[in-house]
């Protein structure tokens, strides 16, 4: 493949079950919207496919349109009709796929979910995760991440990204400290409620640090309306990863 230095634009986004704040549901819009912002690679949280009343196909469909290549599942809930967790969109070619669990006991399911991608720039490596709403749990949730991306050969030049819903809302929590110390977090601002935002949920991380030129809350009169939570977006260049020595 031809590497170049496109920019590749990544959006981690809650998307609540496609419910909007409107007492709309609608995958479609949000679909829309990813396409007309240029996202190359969605990290989505609460995607839902149980209702009776929905069909499952279809809404796949309208997440995706004309734009993303495929959809990767990550339920962390499956029912006789559809399923419940993480998804990633992705318009370019998958290499390997995987989920790891970090559920605990007598709580709502939650796990990682990795994707090595084929970029038109190299290859690329996203987790999306979404965390649980119990301090205990999300201490242990979040040392499961941080465990898993030690043993992953980021310091061999694999670009990495991380980002997700961590449902950490403490101002000056310790939590993410080990994380930290393993990547580099780029500084967002605060996406939850999208009515008055006052939690900084959604949160992201690279390897190398200067492959991320640009992040931010994306904060607009529909994504007011379309989750509770404002979208989180990337903005990437692999050409820094790509010139480091093997």
């Amino acid at each position: 493949m031809n590497q170049t230095d496109t920019r590749l634009r990544v959006i981690s986004y809650n998307i609540h079950g496609g419910l909007g704040t409107d007492g709309i549901h609608s995958y479609e819009r949000i679909g829309r919207w990813l396409a007309e912002r240029g996202a190359d690679i969605a990290l989505l949280q609460e995607f839902d496919t149980r209702s009776q009343q929905r069909d499952t196909v279809a809404d796949i469909q309208a997440l995706c349109r004309d734009h993303f290549q495929q959809l990767l599942p990550s339920p962390t809930v499956t029912t006789a009709h559809g399923w419940y967790g993480n998804a990633i969109l992705t318009r370019y070619p998958v290499q390997e796929v995987h989920t790891i669990d970090t559920s605990q006991r007598g709580l709502e399911p939650r796990n990682i979910q990795q994707a090595t991608l084929q970029t038109p720039s190299g290859t690329l490596q996203v987790i999306n995760t979404h965390n649980g709403l119990q301090r205990i749990e999300r201490k242990v949730q979040i040392g499961l991440l941080s465990d898993h991306i030690a043993g992953l050969d980021i310091h061999m030049g694999l670009p990495l990204v991380v980002a997700g819903d961590f449902n950490e809302w403490q101002l000056f929590s310790r939590a993410f400290s080990t994380l930290n110390q393993l990547l580099t977090p780029h500084a967002t601002g605060k996406t939850f409620p999208t009515r008055c935002p006052v939690f900084r949920l959604d949160r992201a991380w690279s390897s190398p640090a200067d492959i991320v030129q640009a992040a931010r809350v994306v904060k607009t009169p529909e994504t007011r309306r379309y989750s509770d939570h404002y979208p989180i977006e990337l903005e990437l260049t692999l050409a820094a990863a790509r010139a480091r020595p093997r």
